[in-house]
């Protein structure tokens, strides 16, 4: 019966997250806010309708954090990673230092013991990946300059928690450097060890399959190999004791280049919105709304949020700056990552078991931490504008993949004609198929290509369409063409679409779709066949 308990919690933290996601959207709110409050109502601090001794529940929840990351991996191919892969990786070693120490330096102000300041330093330090990723996805900032070391920046933090565990063990009790030195080494080790793993597999093996000729007709295996490389990526880093989203976010990585990247991100969408909305509401679970029922509390709790808020931000905005990012920008990252993120949980946890923190304080912390994950969407949609109003420009500030391009969904005699039409004209061209091999052939060629199912809106936004100059149908299959002509209008309200139609009577369909401009194939070859009669004629001896 434990099993259908943990299968009764599940399906009640969905109902409540998802309806109160829905209120959330109708009334300007995102729906991380609906889902954390659902967590909340129905957590044993009020209801008692799913109980915080459930680890299965936090399984699950890890698992759509660890779906994330790996989809967010598959956006950031080896050129962007170098690009920003430095700098990240300065600005998050620089976060984790300034913002322990300044928060441990408040903290004893405040009346607390050193060790106790530290603990809870360590415990600030920590923000939100999956909050602040899904905020970034959502609002398309993803690549803008901000995100990119944002995303950076919380990718260290996870790696943080193991030296930070230890540093909280040592100061909880008498503790060999020599045993300490060997924790460390080894765990550096596990990281190691996990990257050459998963790079070998993602890099070597994952892309031959997906090019072998055995899967080049078929449109699930291929993702379904892809999604199950991100599975046992984030299980193999699980089992070495780190975060298991690390190891999905380099699984992403390895297969970024990948002409499936785009297909394997549109077609995880759903199960990762389901396991991310389990994630959000298991966070609202831990919070006590009967132990916030005093006023006093109530104030206390706010005021530490607003004070923890307005210190990341300071904090994580001078790291950024001393890691060379523009001033815009690092503002921009401070405004992401101010808030306490669910890893602090861990560390608290460690802290009250090492003597270090008493549960009253960690009440306290747990309680600030869901208030400040509740404003990740505002201070996340916040993040360009402020970035935007210290630059002279708005470089980076949204992603502009697709921008001024034409896009053309379908590979064939009649694309091709197109697609050198475009060229001529000097206009870059993004192909969309399910053909591997013909999407290759135009990467090859020049062109942006990407493998997958333009009837998903989620690939169409990572192909760009809302930005796309052009969008050019070239399907046989007049349903198809209906499905992909309105998922694209959908996204792209004005955009131009031509479309290839075989046959007149679907004329009528494709243009009640959207279509703005139709090539019918059957008045075109007459226009030909009436040519060639012509010149026939002409030729033949009266």
């Amino acid at each position: 019966m434990h099993g259908w308990d943990v299968i009764t919690d599940l399906v009640v933290l969905l109902s409540v997250a998802s309806v109160l996601g829905v209120i959330a959207e109708r009334i300007g709110l995102s729906s991380i806010v609906g889902a954390i409050v659902g967590g909340m109502l129905v957590g044993p601090g009020l209801l008692g309708w799913v109980h915080n001794d459930q680890f299965e529940v936090q399984y699950v929840a890890e698992f759509g954090v660890a779906l994330l990351l790996f989809t967010i991996g598959l956006e950031i191919t080896r050129e962007k990673l170098i690009a920003f892969g430095l700098p990240g990786a300065r600005a998050g070693i620089l976060q984790v230092i300034l913002t322990t120490a300044g928060a441990a330096a408040v903290a004893n102000l405040l009346g607390w013991s050193w060790a106790a300041s530290i603990a809870i330093g360590a415990m600030v330090a920590l923000s939100s990946t999956a909050a602040v990723a899904r905020s970034l996805f959502d609002s398309g900032q993803l690549e803008s300059a901000h995100g990119r070391l944002a995303i950076a920046t919380l990718l260290v933090q996870d790696l943080a928690i193991v030296p930070l565990v230890v540093l909280l063990t040592l100061i909880g009790g008498p503790v060999e450097v020599a045993d300490v030195a060997s924790e460390l080494g080894f765990a550096g080790a596990k990281v190691v060890v996990a990257v050459l793993i998963i790079g070998a597999v993602a890099i070597l093996l994952i892309p031959r399959l997906l090019h072998s000729s055995h899967l080049s007709g078929n449109r699930e295996l291929p993702v379904v190999l892809a999604v199950v490389t991100g599975v046992l990526a984030a299980w193999l880093s699980h089992e070495l004791g780190l975060s298991a989203a690390i190891g999905a976010f380099i699984a992403g990585l390895a297969l970024a280049n990948s002409p499936f990247a785009r297909q394997i991100r549109s077609d995880v969408a759903g199960l990762k919105a389901i396991f991310l909305t389990i994630f959000f509401a298991s966070i609202g679970t831990l919070a006590d709304l009967t132990w916030l029922a005093s006023p006093d509390r109530i104030v206390t709790v706010l005021l530490l949020a607003c004070l923890i808020v307005v210190g990341k931000i300071l904090a994580t905005g001078l790291a950024a700056r001393l890691a060379g990012a523009a001033a815009g920008t690092a503002l921009g990252v401070g405004f992401c990552v101010a808030q306490i993120g669910e890893f602090s949980f861990v560390l608290g946890g460690v802290a009250r078991n090492e003597g270090l923190l008493e549960s009253e304080t960690l009440d306290l912390f747990v309680a600030a931490s869901v208030v400040t994950l509740l404003f990740v969407p505002m201070m996340v949609g916040i993040a360009p504008r402020i970035a935007a109003g210290l630059r002279s420009s708005v470089d980076g500030a949204i992603a502009r993949g697709g921008q001024g391009r034409v896009i053309v969904i379908g590979i064939g005699p009649s694309a091709a004609k197109a697609i050198q039409g475009a060229r001529d004209a000097g206009v870059p061209v993004t192909v969309i198929d399910f053909n591997n091999q013909a999407v290759l052939r135009r990467r090859q060629a020049g062109d942006e290509g990407i493998v997958g199912d333009a009837r998903r809106p989620e690939l169409l936004r990572a192909a760009g369409v809302s930005r796309a100059r052009m969008v050019v149908v070239s399907l046989p299959d007049p349903q198809a063409a209906a499905e992909v002509i309105r998922q694209v209008r959908s996204l792209a309200v004005s955009t131009p679409i031509v479309v290839r139609c075989g046959y007149n009577r679907a004329e009528a369909q494709l243009r009640a779709a959207g279509a703005t401009e139709i090539v019918l194939e059957e008045e075109a070859v007459g226009l030909v066949l009436g040519r060639a009669v012509v010149d026939q004629l002409e030729r033949a001896p009266v």
